[in-house]
């Protein structure tokens, strides 16, 4: 019999297979380490960041303004061991700014640094490409919109009340040597067949136009807008000529307002507003006139008295009265005739005024010099006072019963004592 072969531990692949590769790994350090540590990679796509280092120019008030935007590719040496696994998260690429002194478009070199500064490899970008940037100081200035509606039409018996703009301000942000040429923010409004011949109200959304001193339209390269567009409210109103009324009021008992003859500087009035407003309006009131301040050959300013939502067209509302007081005269005497009304239930009321003085009176000439003081009635209306026990000076106005014609000015009042009746 042949003598049993003795066998070694290589002969055993679970063994055999682990301690081959352990030895493969081994050579391959070796080959790459020390055999041929210098070996190069590229690194694809690597993104420029523009704000690394950035207090290098944000210092000087400088800000890059033409919002850049770059990849590289980088070129790695070192020896394998380091350059495995390496990608472009490991670097960061940046614009050398030691350069940039003041506002200008400028060209600047590329740096670039392993974000671990234990990784010891060589970098450097691929051909030392570059970038162009523009610096300049960051401006914000805020604008008026400014409505252009030149081509508008506007139908008979319509008016262009006004065009809106909203917003109706707008922040421009950018280089301030871009930013100090504008002028102005319009948003100008298109002709087109629906705003000719306008009765209504209507809303364009226009997008809104930066123009410099000369009008002319800005393409702005660096600047931006807040908002760009804006929606121009073009309120159209109704055009309509109303009458002018004057109302009296302290007119005495009797006195017809007939006998008056006055003017008003205009007897009628050119307003606008809504349609539907309109519709309701036939004649505007002037401002109550009081027939107790009246004076002879004097004239009166007033004030028109518009609705609410209706606005003159004749640059102001107010009007001038005037009296044609010919024939007129005034007449002063003492009232002696005292009656009191409307006294409450339950009260006694007694005049302790024997009369009332000085009561000055207009009318025809030829009415007064005939006028007897009798005629002449001063009346104190209780519905016109808090009443009270106790003596108390109450207005009392002044009438004359005869005469349509004949009118008292002035206040008066009359001494009168109240007292409450008691129940039987």
């Amino acid at each position: 019999m042949k003598k049993k072969k003795d066998k070694s531990l290589l002969d055993y692949r679970r063994v055999s297979i682990p301690l081959s590769l352990l030895i493969a790994v081994a050579l391959w350090m070796v080959v790459t380490m020390v055999i041929n540590p210098d070996q190069t990679q590229f690194i694809h796509s690597v993104p420029v960041d523009f704000t690394y280092n950035s207090t290098a120019y944000t210092n000087r008030g400088l800000d890059i303004v033409n919002e850049p935007s770059k990849s590289v590719t980088l070129v790695v040496s070192g020896n394998g061991y380091d350059l495995n696994g390496l990608n472009a998260d490991d670097f960061v690429v940046y614009p050398d700014y030691s350069s940039v002194s003041g506002p200008g478009e400028v060209t600047l070199p590329l740096l670039v640094r392993a974000r671990n500064s234990s990784l010891q490899v060589e970098v450097q970008v691929e051909r030392n490409e570059r970038v162009d940037l523009v610096f300049d100081s960051i401006q914000e200035r805020t604008f008026n919109v400014e409505v252009q509606a030149s081509d508008l039409t506007i139908a008979e018996g319509y008016i262009l009340q006004g065009t809106v703009a909203s917003p109706s301000t707008v922040t421009v942000r950018g280089p301030a040597s871009e930013v100090e040429k504008i002028d102005r923010v319009v948003a100008r409004i298109e002709p087109s067949d629906e705003l000719q011949n306008m009765s209504e109200s209507k809303i364009k959304t226009v997008t809104l136009e930066v123009q410099d001193a000369n009008g002319t339209p800005m393409q702005l390269e660096y600047s931006t807008l807040d908002s760009s567009v804006a929606e121009v409210t073009i309120s159209i109103y109704q055009s309509k000529e109303l009458p002018l009324t004057v109302n009296f009021i302290n007119v005495p008992e009797g006195f017809d307002l007939n006998n008056l003859h006055y003017t008003l500087s205009q007897e009628t009035m050119v307003v606008s507003g809504r349609p539907e407003t309109l519709a309701n309006l036939s004649e505007l009131a002037v401002s109550d006139f009081d027939l107790s301040t009246f004076e002879l050959d004097k004239s009166y300013s007033l004030t028109v008295n518009l609705p609410r939502g209706v606005e003159s067209r004749n640059n102001g509302q107010n009007i001038t009265l005037s009296f044609d007081t010919t024939g007129l005269a005034s007449r002063t005497l003492n009232v002696a005739n005292i009656r009191t009304i409307n006294a409450p239930d339950n009260y006694t009321v007694t005049v302790n005024d024997t009369r009332v003085a000085n009561v000055t009176l207009i009318g025809p000439e030829e009415e007064l010099d005939a006028l007897s003081p009798s005629s002449v009635v001063a009346t104190v209306d209780m519905s016109q006072s808090q009443v009270a026990e106790g003596t108390e000076r109450l207005s009392a106005s002044i009438s004359v019963p005869s005469s349509s014609t004949i009118f008292a000015v002035g206040s008066y009042t009359v001494e009168c004592s109240i007292t409450e009746d008691s129940g039987s």
